[in-house]
């Protein structure tokens, strides 16, 4: 989902602005999760981690990320 989003955008995003254009998307339904952002902000840093070449990375402005390519 986020990956999506962010290849769509074409800009850096936080993983609060992610969030609300998957939403606007309809790429992701609310789950009642209390804390969205910081589970997506998990996700990305755990592939940033264990993956050679993350799909998500950040960028030059700080809190948000670009889309990495494949």
């Amino acid at each position: 989902m986020a990956v999506e989003v962010l290849r769509l955008a074409k800009m850096p995003m936080n993983t609060r602005e992610i969030i609300e254009w998957a939403i606007e998307l309809k790429l992701w339904q609310p789950t009642g999760t209390k804390t969205p952002e910081q589970t997506l902000y998990g996700a990305i840093h755990r592939e940033n981690k264990t993956k050679e070449q993350p799909r998500i990375v950040r960028s030059d402005l700080k809190g948000k990320f670009i889309y990495a390519g494949e």
